[in-house]
């Protein structure tokens, strides 16, 4: 498990005050607060540092390259538009599983770690200007595109060049279909046919998140049990013989040497999955939360180390994981029992929560941005989140407001 910590970084000042200032980032964890908290600044953090782990592992970049001149900051934090995030008083610790990274007064310092069991991840981060992709026709022309919506539509061309035939997507009795031939992406459902730019705006914020993330998990899992796929040691190392070629000659624009280090990079297998995503409720109704939550968790599940990170505004996204952990804690129960009907019991339990998407309660963790630019964890009771969040509390101030009306409505009789 990483651990990353954060202080003076935006909107985010003193950090998370328990656990030495360390957040842990569980098999699934979701960031909830108020806009402007810090909850898209430190996932894409997390992002950030998990990505440059793993590069450095391959070997794709020189620990000397990123320590240099202010890159972390000048050039892979600003990936993700978070360079003006930095001041003089910025610290950054990330404890990963072959590297460690501590960022003060300014500069990066790395620690090798000897670690042989690292699972490669694929890294995706689902930004949340994602429906601008399914509005926008060939936005990839577009100048001024963000680097990160830039990557995730590069990994979207090739979802969706992989899609072979209709399928259905799991938010109402509605399929989606491609036209290669004309690169028309189009929802189809019972009484009408539309193209992805025509149909609602949860549909254009759904279809590509479930288009990259169906993508990646499941080509991952399909690489993981082919074994003509699996990279030996003597083609590993022929593969980083290369990528230090390319990194070492001086004759090549940064533009050509990090395509050819792209191109290199892909023959590499990725082991596992940390799926980011910004706003999973964006633009959808509550069931249709729920269903994606529940496709995202049957994703995450589908190997030991695969991971996500959430972060949400939604008070339905946290009362669903609880029924998806609450799923997890009675199928290990009908398993175990003997003395019940646990085909019958299992099918119950099928129909509230599939059981590809129950979760076992510890692998969750939920943290709340406060407007102060402080970290709390949320409180669980027997591995389900506490009801005493930040959006319940609002839902609660909602109600205790119309009370206040009413009273006011009986005083005018």
């Amino acid at each position: 498990m990483s651990k990353i910590k954060v202080k003076n970084f935006g909107p985010i000042q003193n950090g998370f005050e328990d656990n030495d200032g360390f957040i842990d980032i569980s098999k699934i964890t979701v960031f909830i607060g108020n806009q402007g908290s810090g909850k898209s600044s430190i996932s894409k953090l997390i992002s950030t540092l998990s990505w440059l782990e793993k590069t450095l592992y391959r070997g794709e970049i020189k620990e000397n390259y990123v320590t240099s001149y202010n890159r972390f900051v000048k050039e892979y934090c600003n990936y993700q538009n978070l360079a003006n995030y930095f001041t003089p008083a910025t610290e950054i610790d990330f404890i990963g599983d072959v590297y460690d990274m501590k960022f003060r007064d300014g500069k990066l310092t790395l620690f090798a770690k000897n670690t042989k069991d690292y699972k490669v991840p694929k890294i995706m981060y689902v930004p949340a200007e994602r429906n601008f992709l399914s509005a926008v026709e060939n936005p990839d022309k577009l100048k001024g595109l963000p680097k990160s919506l830039s990557t995730f539509w590069e990994e979207m061309q090739k979802a969706l060049s992989q899609l072979s035939g209709s399928i259905k997507l799991p938010i109402g009795d509605v399929k989606f279909e491609y036209d290669k031939a004309n690169k028309i992406p189009r929802i189809v459902g019972n009484s009408y046919r539309l193209r992805l730019s025509e149909a609602s705006s949860g549909f254009q914020s759904f279809v590509p998140l479930y288009l990259v993330s169906h993508n990646l998990a499941t080509s991952i899992e399909k690489e993981r049990d082919t074994s003509k796929s699996q990279v030996s040691t003597e083609t590993q190392r022929k593969l980083q013989d290369e990528i230090a070629k390319i990194v070492s000659n001086d004759k090549l624009s940064s533009e050509l040497r990090e395509a050819a280090l792209k191109l290199l990079s892909s023959k590499y297998r990725n082991d596992t999955f940390l799926n980011i995503v910004e706003e999973i409720e964006q633009n959808l109704f509550p069931s249709s939360q729920m269903s994606v939550l529940f496709t995202l968790l049957e994703y995450a599940n589908l190997h030991a180390g695969n991971g996500l990170i959430l972060t949400t505004h939604s008070p339905y996204i946290i009362n669903y994981l609880s029924l998806s952990i609450q799923a997890g804690h009675l199928h290990s129960r009908i398993i175990k029992s003997n003395n019940v009907d646990k085909e019958e019991l299992l099918k119950r339990l099928n129909l509230i929560v599939p059981l590809k998407s129950s979760i076992d309660g510890p692998v969750v963790t939920v943290y709340q941005l406060e407007d102060d630019g402080t970290i709390a964890k949320l409180p669980d009771y027997d591995g389900l989140p506490s009801d005493q969040n930040y959006l319940n509390i609002f839902l609660e101030k909602g109600n205790n407001l119309f009370d206040s009306l009413l009273e006011i409505e009986q005083e005018l009789i």
